[in-house]
């Protein structure tokens, strides 16, 4: 009964107009993100280059000297970029204000503002400001030293009071200093991640990584108005009653519908994520590299199969709750919310219902952050587990007084 039930629940989907929308919007979406850029500057590193891209660093000093060196900028050029409510913010300071950010940096470093501005002058000076890749170079070199004896409390300290002066969201907050300071890697290092990029990943996990950063943020909501959609069906075409009546216990009727809106949306995602995939399947053959050619199930099921689970959950329950679309306005709050509030693009998952990894690569850095992703994805797994539950009761209690919980007395 729940095979047939399941197949029948999937015919409705694709007989909804909102599910067609659903796939439009997320193929053009990853289409027009996902560009060949990356494909064609994957090339091994050799010796010499002025540049070989970057990476994060947990060292307390290098974390003190590369937040001091992006202070030094945006004071010099009193623009500070903040984000305090998920959206952009320029702050420029006042005399006074900028005033004391110039102590608070003559503090940290034990040297005058003038003489910081200087050595960030002859610095930048040493570069090609018109190349792009001396640019990117100049900008990942530069540092600021902190005085000696200078403490990371201190440093800390110091931070805040920056942050009572250009307000909320800023770069100085310690939830951004600490896990968006990276450091120019060298030609050993990049080679290193470049080996793991092969060994690893083959090319083609790292690109499905990629690939389900750019899909985690359509996920975080389009599912809703699927979920949504299918739920309110029986009550506008006006069956509730007759479903109620029939002999399927209502973890069947729940249990099928859901899973058939859980296929039905994961289908366009995968079979996006596989034809995506394959320039990167066959550019690792021409580095005599297997790639592995199942990347496009595995990853994406391990990063977007638990945010998929929760948002429909979270859409069957509130709507079976109060017969509305509350859910597309409580999803959607939650979904923008959440990708704003992100305080780094790769890696610092928490308990993030969208979990970035906005790099082609980086595998090292990954392979220490699985452990946390895991406990990320299985939360999720589990909240959503919670929520199909309570629907199920919902329904049963619903059936039971003949309607609706909320416009009927219960």
């Amino acid at each position: 009964m729940f095979g047939a039930m399941f197949l029948k629940e999937c015919g409705q989907v694709v007989k909804s107009l909102t599910y067609y929308i659903y796939v439009v919007v997320f193929v053009l979406f990853m289409t027009s993100q996902m560009s060949s850029e990356d494909l064609e500057n994957l090339q091994e590193p050799l010796p010499g280059q002025p540049y070989y891209g970057e990476t994060v660093t947990k060292d307390e000093t290098l974390i003190m000297e590369g937040t001091l060196a992006k202070l030094m900028q945006d004071v010099w050029r009193n623009s500070f970029a903040t984000y305090p409510l998920g959206f952009y913010k320029g702050i420029t300071l006042t005399d006074s204000e900028k005033k004391q950010a110039e102590e608070i940096l003559a503090r940290c470093t034990g040297k005058s503002y003038e003489t910081l501005e200087e050595e960030m002058k002859r610095h930048f000076g040493q570069y090609d400001q018109v190349s792009p890749e001396e640019t990117m170079a100049a900008s990942a070199s530069y540092k600021v030293s902190v005085k000696e004896g200078f403490t990371y409390a201190e440093f800390q300290t110091a931070m805040e009071e920056i942050c009572r002066l250009v307000g909320k969201g800023s770069s100085y907050e310690k939830t951004e200093y600490e896990n968006e300071v990276y450091v120019p890697m060298t030609y050993e290092q990049a080679k290193e991640e470049f080996d793991a990029l092969c060994s690893q990943d083959g090319f083609t996990r790292a690109y499905m990584r990629l690939f389900c950063d750019y899909a985690g943020i359509m996920l975080a909501i389009l599912p809703v108005f699927v979920g949504v959609s299918r739920a309110l069906r029986d009550r506008r075409a006006k069956v509730q009653q007759v479903i109620f009546s029939k002999p399927a216990s209502g973890a069947l009727i729940i249990g099928s519908r859901y899973l058939a809106n859980l296929v039905m949306v994961g289908i366009p995602v995968i079979v996006t994520a596989f034809l995506l995939q394959q320039p990167y399947y066959y550019k690792a053959k021409t580095f005599g590299i297997q790639g592995d050619l199942l990347a496009f199930l595995k990853v994406p099921c391990l990063w977007l199969l638990p945010e998929i689970m929760i948002v429909l959950a979270l859409a069957f329950l509130i709507t079976e709750f109060t017969d509305t679309i509350a859910a597309v306005f409580v999803q959607t709050a939650w979904g923008i919310g959440g990708l704003f509030a992100g305080d780094t693009l790769v890696g610092n998952f928490g308990l993030k219902l969208v979990t970035r990894w906005n790099t082609l690569g980086q595998s090292m850095y990954y392979a220490s952050l699985k452990n946390e992703l895991l406990r990320n994805k299985g939360f999720y797994c589990l909240l959503a587990g919670v929520c199909l539950i309570l629907t199920i009761l919902v329904y049963e209690r619903k059936r039971r007084k003949g309607g609706s919980l909320i416009w009927k007395n219960i």
